[in-house]
């Protein structure tokens, strides 16, 4: 297949863009650049594919496919179509992209322009859409918002509207070993971030002693046994990935990028959890069952402050349900402190701290504290090393 260049866009949670940036680089993207929410780079079909099974911190990967003045509807609507009646946009026909025997969908995002409402921002570029459609091919596509073949979407910052493809469809959040949940879910990309800021080695075991649904020990067995993000998302009726519907995408190079070896820091890795609800164990044996790591995990319902860890080091990480494992929060939180000091000496740490107080009351220093958003709640990645 010709190698073409592409202006790439993965989106991701604010505060994580530095590890999305960091696994971009490792994948060898050239042209890498820090956005807020957002990394670009430039690369190939192929790069856009491996960015999706690859990606652990991102939300979604994108394809530009424009650019234009969008300062009022009539501008919105000439940009977009423009961009159907010519033959080529940078590497991309996007004219022949806009097949008429292909649906689409538009969602829009509007951040310091004159048009503010998003769903007139949207129907403008529609019917500039259509109207290029019609111009080039006597016809228009038909308008799918449950499945379309294009989903798009539209950025409007500063007056300047950008028009990008939605290669991903499902969030990429949605790894495929989430069948069961407990209060709370932390997001797979978070989870992620979390071990990658730790710099763990793969060395000794990983404890979650507030484990939940299981979502920190599953991918940090993830990364360590060198398993990509999107391994389970074409099993178990998975919709898989919106890009399997372009007409550039290559089932074979695809099944290439998926045997690719990708680095593997411990593979004989073992799960420790511990949580007071049974329904959360139940949920976190179910999912690290999903994701064939059932021979790897050894579960127990206990409170976090009883259990025992493994005499080895390794791995310390939690993420407390703030106002309920940690009712009162300055107590609890230096009851947490004392945990790690006492039982957790020669390990590392990451807390995921959030409440009023972020885990300032813990009474130890942090290595690292990375702000990041744990949905909408401000939260603090916060590393120790406990040497």
């Amino acid at each position: 297949m010709r190698t073409m260049s592409l202006r790439l866009i993965a989106t991701c949670g604010l505060g994580l863009e530095e590890f999305l940036e960091a696994e971009l680089r490792a994948l060898g993207a050239s042209d890498v650049r820090g956005g807020r929410g957002a990394v670009t780079w430039s690369g190939s079909w192929r790069d856009c594919w491996r960015a999706n099974w690859r990606l652990r911190t991102a939300n979604r990967v994108l394809v530009e496919l424009g650019q234009w003045d969008g300062g009022d509807g009539d501008a919105l609507a000439a940009g977009a179509r423009a961009l159907i009646r010519r033959r080529k946009q940078g590497s991309i026909d996007v004219g022949g992209l806009f097949d008429p025997r292909r649906t689409f969908s538009i969602r829009a995002t509007t951040t310091a322009s004159r048009i503010r409402d998003l769903r007139w921002a949207a129907l403008k570029v529609k019917d500039g859409l259509v109207d290029g459609q019609r111009d080039r091919y006597r016809q228009r596509s038909s308008i799918d918002r449950d499945r379309p073949d294009l989903s798009l979407r539209l950025r409007l910052k500063n007056d300047r509207a950008t028009l990008t493809l939605d290669t991903s469809g499902v969030p990429l959040d949605r790894r495929g070993y989430r069948v069961k949940t407990s209060d709370a879910p932390l997001r797979e990309q978070l989870a992620a971030a979390c071990v990658l800021a730790s710099g763990w080695d793969g060395r000794g075991p990983v404890v979650d002693p507030m484990c939940g649904s299981g979502t920190l020990l599953t991918e940090a067995a993830l990364i360590a046994l060198g398993r990509a993000p999107g391994f389970l998302r074409a099993r178990h009726g998975s919709p898989g990935w919106a890009f399997e519907r372009l007409p550039s995408y290559d089932a074979k190079a695809f099944a290439t990028i998926r045997e690719e070896p990708i680095p593997a820091l411990g593979k004989e890795v073992e799960l420790f959890g511990a949580d007071r609800s049974p329904a959360a164990l139940g949920a976190c044996r179910a999912n690290l069952e999903r994701a064939g790591l059932s021979d790897h995990a050894r579960l127990r319902r206990d409170d976090a402050f009883e259990l025992h860890p493994p005499e080895t080091p390794g791995l310390f990480v939690v993420n407390p349900a703030y106002g309920e494992r940690l009712e009162e929060e300055p107590a609890q939180w230096q009851r947490l402190g004392d945990l790690l000091k006492q039982r957790y000496a020669g390990w590392r740490a990451v807390v995921l701290a959030g409440g009023e107080t972020r885990g300032k009351p813990i009474g130890l220093r942090p290595k690292r504290r990375i702000p990041v958003l744990n949905g909408p709640l401000d939260a603090r990645i916060l590393i120790f090393d406990m040497y």
